[in-house]
C-alpha cells in the first residue's frame, strides 16, 4: 500500500466512535406462468432509467438525482457480496434474488453515518456469473432484483443516493457473436477488479453530470473481503483500491 494511503489511519479510527386473461369459446383459460413469462415481466417493470447496461462490460445504476455541494467529495467504496451483504442460504453463492442479508447488523447503521457525514456512497462488484446482453437474462434480472432490493432497503434507512457498479460476465457461444453491443474482451478485462475501469467509470459519470469537484482522496476509501490473507480467495479488493488510489480496509474493520 502506498504511503498516502498509509496515512490516512485516521479516518477508520473517526469512524468507528397485469396481463389480461383472454376467453376462448368463452371458456376462460388459466395462464400458466412459465420462466420466459416471469422474466419478460419483470424486465417490462424494471425502471430503465436507473439501470444500464453499457456495450456487454458494464452494469450500473445511478441516482437520478445526486447533488454533492462539497469542496471535495468523499468516496465510500464497497465490494457486494460478502462485504455489504451475504447469503441468507449459507452457500457461497445467492440462490435466488432473494437469498441476501446484511453481512452484519451494524452495516445499515454505519452506511448511514458515513452518508450523513456527507460521503458518497458507490458499491463496485465482478459478477462473473451475470450475462447482462440481452437484458432478459435470468442472471441479468436476479442480480439487478436483489440490487434493487438492497437499494431500497438504503432509501428506508433515509440513505437516497447509491451509485452501483457491476462487471459483468462477457456472453460466449455463437449467438453471442451476433450481439450488436458486444463488448471485446479487453474492455471486460478493465472493467474486472483489480483493474479500475469501474473506478474510472464512476468519476465520468460525476463529470457527466457537471459535478466537477475534486475527489477527497485522503478521506476516500475502499472496503472489500478479498484482501489476499490467509483464507481469502484473492487480493482483487486490495489491488483495486491500490489502483484507484484508495484507502483500503476489511469489513471486519468497518463493521465489526
Amino acid at each position: 500500500m502506498t504511503n498516502k494511503n498509509e496515512s490516512k489511519t485516521d479516518v477508520f479510527a473517526m469512524m468507528k466512535k397485469k396481463s389480461k386473461v383472454t376467453k376462448v369459446s368463452s371458456v376462460n383459460l388459466k395462464r400458466t406462468a412459465t420462466p420466459e413469462s416471469i422474466i419478460a415481466e419483470k424486465v417490462n417493470n424494471q425502471d430503465e432509467s436507473a439501470w444500464q447496461v453499457v456495450g456487454s462490460h458494464l452494469i450500473r445504476r445511478i441516482p437520478k438525482e445526486a447533488s454533492i455541494t462539497s469542496d471535495k467529495i468523499k468516496v465510500a467504496a464497497f465490494d457486494l457480496d460478502g462485504t455489504l451483504i451475504k447469503t441468507k442460504s449459507g452457500g457461497k453463492f445467492a440462490r435466488g434474488a432473494d437469498d441476501w442479508k446484511w453481512w452484519s447488523d451494524k452495516v445499515l447503521d454505519k452506511l448511514l453515518e458515513l452518508y450523513e457525514d456527507g460521503y458518497v456512497i458507490v458499491v463496485f462488484t465482478n459478477q462473473g456469473g451475470v450475462v447482462a446482453v440481452p437484458k432478459s437474462t435470468k442472471s441479468y434480472i436476479s442480480f439487478t432484483t436483489k440490487l434493487d432490493q438492497v437499494v431500497e432497503a438504503l432509501r428506508d434507512k433515509g440513505i437516497q443516493d447509491v451509485f452501483v457498479y457491476g462487471s459483468p460476465k462477457r456472453p460466449s457461444g455463437k449467438k453471442s457473436q451476433t450481439l450488436m453491443n458486444l463488448s471485446t474482451e479487453k474492455l471486460h478485462a478493465t472493467m474486472r477488479k483489480p483493474q479500475p475501469g469501474m473506478w474510472e467509470s464512476f468519476l465520468e459519470d460525476l463529470k457527466s453530470r457537471e459535478i466537477t469537484q475534486d475527489i477527497d482522496y485522503e478521506n476516500s476509501f475502499f472496503i472489500g473481503d478479498a484482501a489476499g490473507r490467509k483464507n481469502d480467495f484473492l487480493d482483487s479488493d486490495l489491488q483495486f483500491a491500490r489502483n484507484a488510489n484508495l484507502k483500503f480496509e476489511t469489513p471486519d474493520d468497518l463493521f465489526t
